[in-house]
């Protein structure tokens, strides 16, 4: 969700457009279909999940490994041993979740910012809504929590890195409850960091009960999912990384909302007894 927020930020000052096909911020790089043929998406679409990518999302790696670039990923030059980024899916027939879109997205935002990614998230949106402790690097060396498995007990290594810098966000529990505050602020008139058109546009339906591969209907907005709880609309997004969990759901209607951070894998229940207790009705 905060790497949207950067993207529509683009969008908002005629850089990038939702509904210009991604080919045309690829410079040389041209992703192909399961055919070998041209892929076609728009930004939207990466940004709903209903591009047709199908590859969930990437290992992440030990802090003595070096990082891949976003080139040697798409393209799947070596070291690179992951799946190929292809369009393996009909172009908005379903709603597939799809880390590599995002990954190619992120491309994008280096061709047209031409930045660093980490430095390019640092001015776009953590420094304007005062998120004090929090990076996109990931070459992080202290104040980090150490991960639990619940599986395997203690991560060896403490915390691992990102490979997916668009979904590799580091940052603690007060700082991303700002970045929700400061969208439900937008949608009430109170921040103009945005147009307020444009935080209305994420958190709208982006297709019409497109159905996941379990042909379940799945409700997503630009970068985040949309839900009703206890009867009122809310945006929000879950993560999962080894050893660590995430989720975060603001209220459309209200100044309600939570964010739950946990150093520690496989806390479901506790996750939505959380959730329960804040957002039940008075």
């Amino acid at each position: 969700m905060v790497f949207t927020l950067s993207v529509l930020q683009l969008a908002a000052g005629n850089k990038i457009s939702l509904n210009d096909d991604i080919s045309k911020y690829l410079g040389d790089i041209h992703l192909q279909d399961s055919n070998g043929l041209s892929a076609k998406a728009t930004v939207r679409q990466l940004l709903s999940h209903t591009a047709g990518f199908g590859v969930y999302g990437f290992d992440e790696y030990g802090h003595s490994d070096k990082l891949l670039t976003t080139t040697q990923i798409i393209f799947l030059d070596p070291p690179c041993i992951y799946p190929k980024v292809v369009q393996e899916y009909i172009l908005g027939k379903h709603w597939v979740y799809s880390g590599d879109g995002f990954m190619v997205l992120q491309k994008c935002i280096k061709n047209i910012s031409d930045m660093p990614f980490a430095d390019f998230m640092e001015k776009t949106v953590l420094l304007p809504l005062d998120m004090t402790d929090r990076t996109y690097r990931q070459d992080v060396t202290e104040n980090t929590t150490e991960g639990y498995s619940a599986d395997f007990g203690s991560d060896l290594n403490g915390y691992n890195l990102m490979q997916e810098q668009a979904a590799g966000l580091w940052t603690t529990t007060a700082n991303f409850a700002k970045f929700g505050v400061h969208l439900q602020n937008i949608l009430r008139g109170k921040s103009d960091l945005i147009p307020q058109a444009f935080v209305k546009e994420m958190i709208q339906p982006q297709h019409d009960d497109v159905l996941d591969m379990e042909n379940t209907t799945c409700k997503t907005g630009l970068g985040c999912y949309l839900k009703v709880i206890h009867g009122e609309a809310y945006f929000g997004h879950s993560g999962g990384n080894y050893a660590f969990e995430s989720r975060i759901n603001f209220s459309v209607q209200s100044e309600n909302g939570y964010c739950v951070l946990i150093n520690t894998d496989n806390i479901d229940p506790m996750i939505g007894k959380i959730q329960d207790y804040f957002l039940r009705p008075a």
